[in-house]
């Protein structure tokens, strides 16, 4: 099987299979991230939010204040629960879709299945590539068609929903506005 065991009631993957999921999924730089490494109520609102998902989480601020510490946290979280989730920076998605066009056998929607049909997308770093309209175009097909879907998806930006929707496109913006928001603040992390 998949490696679960039973813990509580709940299905849990084994730690050795967890483990190998989580370095194949995030960078490296975020294999030991958790939850755990935020305050309770912090940890309580995201596993709230990931017992009864809706729509989306957007999870917002400066650079460097931990967004994607956090959705990495909750890519363990969900492996760990024997759940399926996919984290990508937007960048890569963008960079995929770019190197299908003119290949034999790969389509555009062959690359975007991956990302619409996923139980729970990570999308992070939106608003930091070129705003091109390609890029536009593409978000706001994964994000309405995720939503048709009633599938769930975190995003992580430094642009707040108004940033979003005066500079990338004010429907993404709108999508956006329905999510659980958590934003973040104080200085870089990195640079403190």
């Amino acid at each position: 099987g998949e490696g679960l065991v039973l813990r509580d009631g709940k299905r849990y993957r084994c730690h050795c299979r967890t483990e190998a999921i989580i370095r194949y999924l995030l960078p490296v730089r975020y294999h030991e991230a958790r939850l755990a490494d935020f305050g309770k109520g912090l940890m309580e609102a995201v596993t709230d939010w990931l017992d009864k998902p809706t729509d989306g989480l957007f999870l917002m601020g400066g650079a460097g204040t931990g967004k994607t510490h956090l959705a990495a946290g909750i890519v363990r979280y969900q492996v760990a629960r024997g759940r399926r989730a996919i984290f990508k920076r937007a960048a890569q998605l963008f960079q995929a879709l770019r190197d299908s066009y003119g290949k034999e056998g790969i389509t555009e929607e062959m690359i975007l299945h991956d990302y619409i049909e996923a139980p729970l997308l990570i999308l992070d770093d939106l608003g930091a590539g070129s705003l091109s309209d390609h890029e536009r175009r593409s978000t706001l097909e994964i994000l309405d068609r995720r939503m048709n879907a009633m599938l769930s998806t975190v995003v992580t930006s430094n642009w707040n929903v108004a940033a979003i929707s005066e500079r990338m496109d004010e429907r993404v913006g709108s999508r956006l506005a329905t999510y659980k928001l958590i934003s973040f603040e104080g200085e870089d992390k990195r640079t403190a």
